[in-house]
């Protein structure tokens, strides 16, 4: 193996990938580790609903950043399927059933579409053949989150 080769490996491994899922109006669900070196604990994972292109006025949006401490029980609860609820910095995101699948849902203090900070409400739906998706997506981003830990 010649030394680009290597490190664009290396370098492969180390930047975090995200999970996307689309709804069919072009909403988009987003599952990334943060990537940057943390305390043993207080990795994160980022979770962004970005509403529909043609809705949203930036191409991200607000996202939650969930530490790695609390992600386990976020999986536990898509797996299970059942509610859970957890607030950080008075930020707050819910997972819920819903009808055939998954209500995914956070409020957290950024700027709105208009620019001005606020409190952003996100909320999406997750089907029930994406719900195990979700679960290993967060999976994923945890292990890479942890590490970064040090």
């Amino acid at each position: 193996m010649d030394f680009n080769t290597a490190l664009n490996s290396v370098i492969a491994d180390l930047t975090p990938q995200p999970w996307d899922w689309w709804t069919p109006d072009g909403a988009r669900l987003r599952v990334i580790p943060e990537g940057l070196r943390q305390d043993p604990g207080d990795g994160v994972v980022l979770i962004q609903i970005c509403e529909a292109a043609h809705v949203q006025a930036v191409p991200d949006g607000p996202e939650y950043p969930m530490r790695s401490v609390d992600v386990p029980g976020l999986i536990a609860a898509i797996t299970d399927r059942r509610e859970w609820t957890t607030t950080d910095w008075g930020d707050t995101l819910t997972v819920r059933p819903e009808g055939e699948g998954m209500r995914l849902a956070y409020t957290v203090y950024d700027r709105d579409t208009t620019g001005q900070p606020n409190d952003v409400d996100r909320t999406i739906l997750v089907p029930e053949a994406q719900r195990m998706p979700l679960a290993s997506a967060l999976a994923r981003a945890l292990d890479v989150s942890r590490s970064w830990e040090s």
